[in-house]
C-alpha cells in the first residue's frame, strides 16, 4: 500500500514544492480538502478558489510569493494564520487553463488521475465522472488524508458516503440535479434502449440516495434548493442553506482604479484578435462555455434582430467568448455551429476567426457598416475584465442557468446585464438596473452609448 500511495503522490509533487515555497506548515491550522473533478476556468472552478482563498484568510487579489501580499496579511492581524490549511484536490489541472491563483503558490492544488477519461467515445460521462471521483477518494485514503477538520465536495454527490470516513464534517455543494442535465432521448425499442434506460436508473437512484449524506448541504440559489426538491422528493435533507457564488469585488474595485477605458483599450488592441476590431463602436459581450446548454446563438439572434430592425441603424459590435476544451467535442461541435449561423446572418461580420478567404487581407474598409463579431475562447482575467468593463451590456442567454456569476461579474464591473428571466439570474440581477430580459432584447440592446454610464453606476450599487 505504502508504494502505491507513493505513486499517486507523484502526480501532485509539483505543486506541494510550489505551494510549499510560499508558505509554511500551521500544524494547529485545522485542515480542509476541498474535492472537484475539473479544476479549469468556469464558474464552478472560480467559486472553489474564491471560497478556498476566503477560508484561507487570503487576499485574492494578491500573490502568494509576494512580499507585499504577506506584509498586507501582517499588517490586518496575519488573517492567514487563523483561517483553514486547505488543499484543492482534482483530476484535472491545466496549467495554461486555470485561474491565477491556483498556479501563483496562493493554493495548494494537487492534481490525481489525469488519466482518466471524462468519457467513453463521447459517452457515459456521469459513470465516467463518478471514476474519477472514486479515484480521489483512494487517493485520500492512500495517501493519509484522514483526519481533516473539513471535506468540501463539489458537484458529485456519489462520494459523499465514503468522504465521511475521513472528515469531521463533510460539506456537500449542489449545483443542479444531474439528472436534469442529462439529454433524454425519446424511449425506443433494442438492447442498447434497454441498458442506457437501466443505467440512468442506477446513476439517478445514486445520486438521490448520496445527495444529503452529509452534514452540511449548500445550495448555489434558491432555484437550484426548489429543483431539487422537486426532483427528488423522497430525498431527506440535512442542515441546509442557499450559499451564493463570492464575487471578487476587491479584484473587481483594484482593476477599476488601474485601468482607464483607454488602458483597456490599449490592451485588447495587442491582441492579434482584436487587431481590426472597432472600439468607437459600443459592443455586446457574451461570456459562457462552448456548450449546448448554455444557448448561445440566442445572442447571435437578438444582435442581429436590433440590428435588422433599429431604424436609426445604430451600429452595434458582437464579442463571444467562452471556455473551450479541445478535448470536448461538444465545444468544437457548438463553436462551429455558432461560426455558420455568425456567417449566414446578413447584418454581421466574423471577424476572428478569419475565414479562409479572408486571411490575407485586412478587411478594414467594409466592415465598418456591418457588425463585427469575434469568438474568442480561453480569455485571460484581463482580458476578461477589460471586455466587461468596456462592453455596452453583458448578453447571458442560459435558459433556467442554476446561479450564474458571469452576471455578478459584469454587475462588479459596472456592466449591465440582459438575461434570460429564468432560474438563479432572477436572484442576482436587478431589472431596471441590469436590464432583465432577453425576450426584451430589442429594446434592451438598443441602448444608447451615452445611457451606459448612469446604468452602470447603478449596476455597481446594485
Amino acid at each position: 500500500m505504502a508504494t502505491r500511495g507513493e505513486a499517486l503522490s507523484s502526480e501532485g509533487d509539483e505543486n506541494i514544492e510550489q505551494s510549499q515555497g510560499h508558505r509554511g506548515t500551521h500544524a494547529d491550522r485545522p485542515k480542509c480538502t476541498i474535492v472537484h473533478l475539473d479544476l479549469g476556468i468556469g464558474g464552478a472552478e472560480h467559486l472553489i478558489v474564491l471560497a478556498a482563498l476566503a477560508m484561507q484568510g487570503r487576499d485574492s487579489t494578491s500573490e502568494g510569493a509576494d512580499s507585499r501580499g504577506q506584509q498586507k496579511a501582517e499588517e490586518n492581524g496575519s488573517r492567514a494564520d487563523d483561517g483553514y490549511d486547505v488543499e484543492v484536490i482534482t483530476t484535472r489541472h491545466d496549467r495554461n487553463r486555470c485561474f491565477p491563483a491556483t498556479v501563483d503558490g496562493r493554493l495548494k492544488v494537487f492534481e490525481y488521475g489525469h488519466f482518466l477519461p471524462r468519457s467513453i467515445f463521447g459517452k457515459a460521462v456521469a459513470f465516467c465522472s463518478l471514476l474519477r471521483m472514486l479515484w480521489l477518494v483512494l487517493v485520500i485514503f492512500v495517501t493519509g488524508r484522514w483526519r481533516r477538520n473539513v471535506i468540501i465536495n463539489d458537484q458529485v454527490a456519489a462520494v459523499n458516503p465514503l468522504l465521511s470516513f475521513f472528515c469531521e464534517k463533510l460539506v456537500f455543494y449542489a449545483h443542479f440535479p444531474d439528472l436534469l442535465l442529462v439529454q433524454r432521448t425519446p424511449h425506443s425499442p433494442g438492447f442498447f434502449a434497454a441498458l442506457k434506460k437501466l443505467y440512468r436508473v442506477v446513476m439517478d437512484g445514486i445520486e438521490e440516495a448520496t445527495t444529503g449524506k452529509c452534514d452540511l448541504l449548500l445550495f448555489n440559489s434558491r432555484f437550484t434548493e426548489q429543483t431539487f426538491r422537486r426532483t427528488f422528493p423522497s430525498l431527506r435533507f440535512p442542515p441546509h442553506t442557499v450559499l451564493y457564488p463570492p464575487v471578487d469585488t476587491a479584484g473587481a474595485d483594484a482593476f477599476r482604479r488601474r485601468f482607464s477605458r483607454d488602458a483597456c483599450i490599449a490592451s485588447l488592441k495587442a491582441l492579434p484578435e482584436f487587431k481590426n476590431f472597432d472600439f468607437s463602436v459600443p459592443f455586446v459581450f457574451s461570456l459562457n462555455r462552448y456548450e449546448k446548454k448554455k444557448d448561445l446563438p440566442l445572442a447571435i439572434h437578438a444582435v442581429a434582430h436590433a440590428r435588422r430592425h433599429d431604424a436609426a441603424g445604430a451600429p452595434l459590435n458582437l464579442v463571444m467568448a467562452g471556455g473551450f476544451c479541445s478535448q470536448l467535442p461538444e465545444n468544437g461541435e457548438v463553436f462551429a455551429d455558432l461560426l455558420r449561423l455568425a456567417r449566414m446572418q446578413s447584418e454581421l461580420d466574423v471577424l476572428w476567426p478569419a475565414a479562409a478567404s479572408e486571411q490575407g487581407s485586412s478587411g478594414a474598409s467594409e466592415i465598418t457598416e456591418r457588425t463585427q463579431v469575434l469568438f474568442l475562447k480561453n480569455i485571460s482575467e484581463e482580458t476578461r475584465q477589460s471586455l466587461m468593463a468596456l462592453a455596452l451590456c453583458l448578453v447571458y442567454t442560459p435558459f433556467e442557468e442554476h446561479f450564474g456569476m458571469v452576471p455578478l461579474e459584469a454587475n462588479a464591473l459596472g456592466c449591465p446585464v440582459v438575461a434570460s428571466n429564468s432560474g438563479g439570474p432572477r436572484e442576482s440581477i436587478l431589472h431596471g438596473k441590469t436590464r432583465k430580459g432577453v425576450a426584451a432584447a430589442r429594446s434592451s440592446l438598443a441602448l444608447h452609448s451615452e445611457m451606459r454610464p448612469g446604468i452602470s453606476v447603478r449596476t455597481r450599487r446594485g
